[in-house]
């Protein structure tokens, strides 16, 4: 295993991660076990002159099976650990088979390189979109991760293409028995992250209330390029691009917990998320436990029914205010039609639980629920700013705390829930 530290941090892995970790696997380009070791023992000076002559290399070795990297992270010294981590944290914090603390603190440690360059960048060439973009995801990554949250929360993905890919986990997925992906649609982007992690903790508190053991984890995994809302969430491209990463993340996971049996690993995705989802989990059978499609843009039709997901349990639940939904499934299957065969999952509301109003998937934070913060900050009109709010606080989400959708999804995620669904 000396190779590992050696190859894993040359210059050279850390200059193509960007591309690597930002293409899908696939089949036609999957490193074998030979060409690794191959690549391991190789001196840094070597691998710097073969992974500059073969950049396709580094892109097959962060798609590479994660079954293996985790073998051979496990093997690797502490040292050669550290060293791999300080030289291409771009690269390790988004390899999967890496168990999930280390990724953290490789991303973290990359956040913090990211942020100080792209500050300048954005200081020198002020009308710069991209880099304005890129900063405003990077600051909202970083605002996901205070300290002050509970449990603590992992950046365990952070890509550094222009418009990066994120992912927070609350609570460990090292150690978790049960972990939920929280998969979002069109329109949600890495500088959402703030909002979509909120989600992700939301579900992580039902969960409890729902009777899942202390040690779990909700992901929230904003891991592939969504479609811009509009003609774009109604086609198949993003689904099709998307839904191979988010095979590999929960490959990644699975390889990362040596495959143990007692985890419950489910997804809660909504509208085109659902698509993504269904596409992913249609093609390998992963051994989900619970598959939750909130307000879908639809099920490709290619997908017969529920069964065809590989699921344990298929929930699909639609508020009758969302107006939405139904136009991302003009070419597309309803997972609650009857012959698709998933569990419906109510959100109109109880007496004690309320209703989701809307397509959003959240709406509500510590952050915007105050009529004081930024959120609010361009209505000057105090007429304006009552009429906004009180939009605001009348409206919900698919996640948001307090609604029967919510309550429903974290019980669904349960094995052995101390309550039923509504």
């Amino acid at each position: 295993m000396i190779g590992w530290g050696r190859a894993i941090g040359v210059v050279a892995v850390a200059a193509v991660a960007a591309i690597a970790i930002v293409t899908a696997p696939t089949a036609a380009h999957a490193v074998t076990n030979t060409e690794l070791d191959k690549l391991w023992t190789m001196t840094p000076k070597q691998a710097q002159a073969y992974l500059l002559k073969h950049p396709e290399t580094a892109v097959d070795l962060a798609n590479s099976d994660s079954s293996y990297v985790d073998e051979l992270w496990n093997d690797a010294t502490p040292k050669q650990r550290r060293k791999a981590l300080k030289s291409a944290p771009e690269l390790i914090g988004n390899l999967e088979g890496v168990d999930y603390t280390d990724r953290d603190r490789a991303n973290r440690l990359y956040l913090a390189q990211a942020l100080k360059a792209t500050t300048k960048k954005v200081a020198a060439k002020p009308r710069d979109e991209a880099a304005q973009f890129r900063l405003r995801a990077l600051k909202a990554v970083k605002a996901s991760l205070r300290a002050t949250h509970r449990p603590r929360r992992y950046l365990v993905e952070l890509t550094p293409a222009p418009r990066p890919l994120a992912a927070v986990a609350v609570g460990d997925p090292d150690t978790a028995q049960q972990v939920t992906f929280d998969v979002p649609g069109m329109g949600t982007y890495s500088d959402d992250m703030q909002l979509w992690a909120q989600a992700a903790q939301n579900v992580y508190d039902e969960q409890g209330k729902a009777g899942a053991p202390a040690e779990r984890s909700v992901v929230a995994w904003i891991g592939y390029v969504t479609p811009p809302p509009g003609i774009d969430a109604t086609l198949g491209e993003y689904a099709a691009q998307g839904a191979p990463r988010l095979v590999s993340a929960l490959e990644g996971f699975i390889a990362s917990r040596s495959g143990d049996p007692d985890v419950d690993l489910s997804v809660v995705a909504h509208s085109y998320g659902t698509t993504t989802a269904a596409n992913a989990l249609a093609s390998v059978h992963l051994g989900i436990f619970a598959f939750v499609m909130l307000g879908s843009a639809g099920v490709e039709e290619s997908i017969r029914d529920a069964r065809a997901l590989h699921a344990k349990h298929v929930y699909a639940g639609e508020a009758s205010g969302d107006t939405q939904a139904q136009w991302g499934r003009l070419s597309r299957r309803d997972p609650r039609a009857p012959s698709f065969g998933a569990t419906i999952l109510h959100v109109e509301g109880t007496a004690t639980k309320l209703p989701v109003t809307n397509h959003e998937p959240i709406k509500h934070s510590n952050w915007n629920n105050d009529p004081t913060s930024a959120a609010y900050a361009k209505f000057s009109d105090m007429t304006a700013l009552a009429k906004k709010y009180g939009e605001h606080v009348t409206t919900f989400g698919y996640l948001d705390a307090g609604t029967e959708s919510l309550a429903n999804t974290a019980t669904a995620t349960v094995r052995y829930p101390t309550r039923g669904l509504t």
